[in-house]
């Protein structure tokens, strides 16, 4: 009993010297500019007691004397401060714009920024909203250092673009693009709508992508869409636009007086007859403003390129949210009119992406996303482009009359005319993508989940040509046939199925210091291409234009189907001790039916470390400055799958024909060339080294250096032409590419309403073709050969203008130029060849397709919600070439640019262009003097 009463007096005594240890501390939690930051949490260290602030900021709770507390809010930084007796602490939080985006997406899952060993480029929502376009491609055009985005039309429609990610690693074109996953769904980057991104993750290095295996050797980009939002809430917003688009940098074309000018130069350099008198010249342009059937002045930019480009984009989305079920729905609508008669783009598309909470531990995801896009153009845009840069002023249009001319150099074809009139092509692609999946929890911790994806797509092409008549003259007499000489129909349609199941589980562990992440799964993958075509000629209804109101005499018809699979298992694990050590490892096994048994499958292995050398005991007394301060490593090895269905077939090659024997005809089989049975993987091998820097909370800087080495590149090797047959495909080409990259950013809110960012970009990447086993290969003007860029310029070096008669009988005399006489104004070539004359045996690399540098700016101004943003982006050391009648005057009887008045003379030798002439073909070689940097 007095033991029982000792222990009673005993607590109570220790009761009362806690209570009396314990303090009230009041405070408040504001921004640097005296915002209050409701929500912020506040908790005691080394201990579970903490507390949130209220709508103004501030908090109230009892802990012990001298506690030291951590105050932490999304956005800013975390403050460690002690309490040291005071009973009211104002605590004033920094904005941390490094961790506005601190959970980035990785292959099939997320990570927090700071923990990433591997090279990834991440862009939220915001920085796509600040880029005013209709696709994300374009969005995506100098936001990520080392990402290339190359626009190949500006059609509608049509003006996405081609993405590379660290130069190019094979000599495939679209076997060179990066692979698109939405949501974790096989497809292409511009059909999303960029209102409802969350999110783009770029897969720059191995580590980061080998995940994926065989289909990421050219890098990945991971798109995350929007999804539900909050608890118990429903909004709807939109977003809209409207502009115009309109043709920058044409060339200036000369008008009719110009024109005759230049034609009288160059027939006299000729010694021909001038073809335009001074007296005609004189009457020539004193009729044109008052007979222009005869003396026209024509400008056939202005005629072709009449439309405004009106385009439009429209986006309304709603978003609900219960305690069990999130959704978000999005119905977008984009309309572009482009700046050619008859050309025009509309696609409507449907997004809804559903969370359900089937129990605690079970849940579903049901996303489907519908698309239907119509894209109408003539059959003739071609044609009209081509003559709108050949046609010269002096040939009219367009009789006052009204009928439409198709003398006087057209050849019977008016483009004008063609374009209007000439018939119309019909596109339409209708998108259906649907996943659903179910994820269950299994333990704190660890959870298995399974997804599957049908994709479909259907494209429909219906391209008809009518047949339209020209006149020789105002009144009629003559007329002729233009474009197609009977009306035609061509329908095409094509279908695409793909199948996608996963199997994936996922296990994280906090022990202590030391947090472990384990994902394994499996993947199969199917797909099945279909095509059919017909054609037929004769339509006697031109307003019918199906395919059974045409002729069939003269029909044809034609398809196909593929089909092709991969079968997947993968691995990675993540660990970290106190977020300062970092190790990834991952591994995938692919087996692909595009190779045959025994080649099929490949592994593909990576690894990366990084050490943040921030979190170590000995940063503490700078950490108030240095926010992170990591270095990364990693290695990896991926292979390439997409090579078509056709390079090994389980035959040879066929072809078809037939022969006529004793009066019948009879259909033959040929063997044209041979397969390969020991085709296997493309594989690129990446190492990466990587720093990455954040300081005072609002500067960001990243810096890699990379080396991918590209072996086994499909290409065809010589074979004796006694054996009769094409050569088969081999895996014989090696390329190289080795850069570096250096991103910078500045973001910080610098008054209460005046917030700035910058962010600059810089990367270089040298791309060489290694290995072709001795050989090369050329078409036209480009050239791939060991030693050179994929897509290197192959032409002629030239040494500028021969500008005297001295120097022109040198050359003719001793190293004659492809066996014609030059004279002072020509272009003056290299010897490459030693050989004392000038034949295509001169020619050699003179430039390189593949861009060397790019670089990038991006500012952005916010002033109470208004904000403000430039962009600037560009390439260094990439050329391109044009040709023929692009850029030379003379060329096929073609028409003179504004430049060519500044033609070579013998007191111009400065001039923009050689002296003007037809009979010399000299100055129409391939050669430097005609490559653009």
């Amino acid at each position: 009993m007095i033991k029982s009463f000792v222990c009673v007096c005993g607590l109570l005594v220790s009761l009362n010297v806690v209570a009396a240890s314990l303090k009230p501390v009041k405070g408040k939690v504001v921004d640097r500019f005296n915002n209050p930051l409701p929500g912020a949490t506040i908790q005691v260290t080394h201990s579970p007691e903490k507390t949130i602030t209220d709508v103004d900021g501030n908090f109230n709770f009892e802990t012990i004397e001298d506690a030291e507390l951590i105050v932490s809010y999304i956005g800013f930084r975390t403050l460690k401060l002690k309490t040291a007796g005071e009973n009211f602490i104002h605590v004033v939080l920094d904005e941390d714009s490094q961790l506005l985006n601190d959970v980035v997406v990785v292959g099939y899952s997320t990570n927090k920024k700071v923990n990433l060993s591997g090279s990834v480029s991440s862009l939220n929502s915001e920085k796509l909203a600040s880029r005013r376009v209709s696709n994300v491609s374009s969005a995506l055009q100098g936001m990520a250092a080392g990402v290339t985005v190359t626009t190949q039309s500006g059609e509608p429609g049509g003006n996405g673009g081609h993405i590379r990610i660290r130069g190019i690693g094979t000599f495939g074109g679209d076997s060179a693009a990066p692979l698109v996953l939405v949501d974790g769904v096989e497809g292409t980057i511009d059909e999303v709508d960029p209102n409802i991104i969350e999110s783009v993750s770029v897969l720059k290095d191995a580590a980061s992508a080998s995940i994926y295996g065989s289909r990421a050797a050219n890098g990945v980009i991971l798109v995350t869409t929007k999804r539900g939002g909050s608890q118990d809430k429903f909004s709807i917003s939109y977003k809209g636009y409207f502009g115009f688009q309109g043709a920058t940098m044409l060339p200036q074309k000369v008008d009719a007086l110009e024109y005759m000018q230049l034609e009288n130069v160059a027939a006299g350099n000729d010694g021909s007859d001038l073809p335009y008198s001074d007296e005609y010249i004189r009457e020539y342009v004193a009729g044109m403003a008052t007979d222009p059937d005869i003396y026209p002045n024509t400008d056939w930019q202005d005629l072709i390129l009449t439309e405004n480009g009106f385009n439009h984009g429209h986006t309304l989305t709603l978003t609900s949210s219960s305690e069990r079920i999130k959704t978000l729905t999005s119905i977008g609508y984009l309309d572009q009119t482009g700046i050619v008669v008859n050309s025009s783009y509309r696609k409507i598309s449907v997004r809804n992406n559903m969370d359900i909470k089937l129990s605690d531990r079970l849940d579903m995801k049901f996303d489907i996303q519908v698309s239907n896009a119509n894209k109408n153009s003539s059959p003739y845009e071609g044609h009209a482009f081509n003559y709108m840069n050949t046609r010269t002023p002096n040939i009219v249009n367009q009789f006052t009359t009204g009928l439409y001319n198709g003398a006087n150099g057209l050849m019977g074809n008016n483009p004008v005319l063609l374009l209007r009139e000439g018939g119309i092509v019909k596109n339409n692609v209708i998108r259906a993508t649907m996943a659903m999946a179910l994820t269950y929890k299994i333990l704190d911790g660890w959870n298995v989940s399974v997804q599957a994806t049908p994709r479909y797509i259907t494209k429909n092409n219906h391209n008809y040509k009518n047949s339209v008549t020209t006149y020789g003259d105002p009144e009629g007499t003559t007329s002729f046939k233009s474009g197609e000489t009977y009306n035609s129909l061509t329908e095409s349609a094509y279908r695409y199925f793909y199948w996608n199941t996963q199997a994936l589980t996922n296990y994280e562990k906090q022990l202590d210091d030391h947090y472990f992440k384990v994902m394994a799964g499996m993947e199969c993958q199917t797909y099945t291409e279909k095509t059919l075509s017909a054609y037929r000629q004769v339509f006697n209804f031109p307003q019918y234009d199906q395919i059974d109101a045409g002729n069939i005499e003269n029909m044809n018809n034609g398809g196909g189907e593929y089909q092709w699979a991969i079968n997947s298992f993968f691995g990675r694990l993540n660990y970290n001790y106190k977020e300062r050590y970092l190790v990834e490892a991952n591994i995938r096994t692919d087996g692909s039916s595009r190779f045959a048994e025994g080649n099929r499958y490949g592994v593909f292995p990576s690894f990366s470390a990084a050490w943040r050398i921030s979190e170590e005991p000995f940063m503490e007394s700078i950490r108030d400055r240095v926010d992170n301060l990591k270095l990364r490593a990693s290695w990896g090895k991926l292979g390439n799958q997409n090579i078509g269905s056709s390079y090994y077939p389980t035959t040879q090659q066929l072809s078809t024909g037939s022969i006529s024997m004793g009066g019948n005809l009879y259909t033959t089989s040929a063997v044209t060339s041979l397969s390969n049975r020991d085709l296997t993987w493309e594989t690129s091998t990446m190492t990466d080294l990587g720093i990455d820097l954040s300081l005072f909370g609002c500067i960001n800087i990243t810096a890699d250096w990379y080396r991918k080495i590209t072996d086994g590149i499909l290409m065809k090797l010589d074979i004796p032409n006694h054996i009769g047959m094409g050569a088969p495909f081999q895996n014989a080409g090696k390329v190289r590419n080795q850069g570096w990259e250096l991103s910078v950013g500045y973001s910080k809110k610098l008054t209460r309403d005046f917030s700035l960012d910058a962010a600059l970009t810089l990367s270089d990447v040298k791309n060489t073709i290694t290995d072709m086993r001795g050989t090369s290969s050329t078409s036209g003007d480009i050239r791939n050969q060991e030693g050179s860029s994929i897509n290197s310029i192959y032409g002629l070096i030239c040494d500028g203008f021969i500008n005297s008669q001295e120097e022109a009988d040198e050359i003719n005399a001793n190293c004659p130029q492809f066996g014609t006489t030059v004279y002072p104004g020509d272009l003056k070539y290299r010897n490459v060849s030693g050989d004392n004359k000038i034949t295509t045996d001169d020619k050699t690399i003179i430039g390189s397709t593949v861009p060397r540098y790019s670089y990038s700016f991006n500012l952005g101004v916010g002033y109470k919600g208004i904000r403000l943003s430039a962009f600037l982006q560009g390439v260094g050391k990439a050329d391109g070439y044009l040709n023929s009648y692009y850029v030379m005057p003379c060329y096929q009887g073609g028409t003179y640019r504004k430049e060519h008045l500044d033609y070579w003379t013998e007191q111009n030798h400065d001039a923009s262009t050689p002296r003007l002439s037809y009979k010399s073909s000299n100055n129409t070689y391939t050669s430097s003097f005609w490559m653009k940097s």
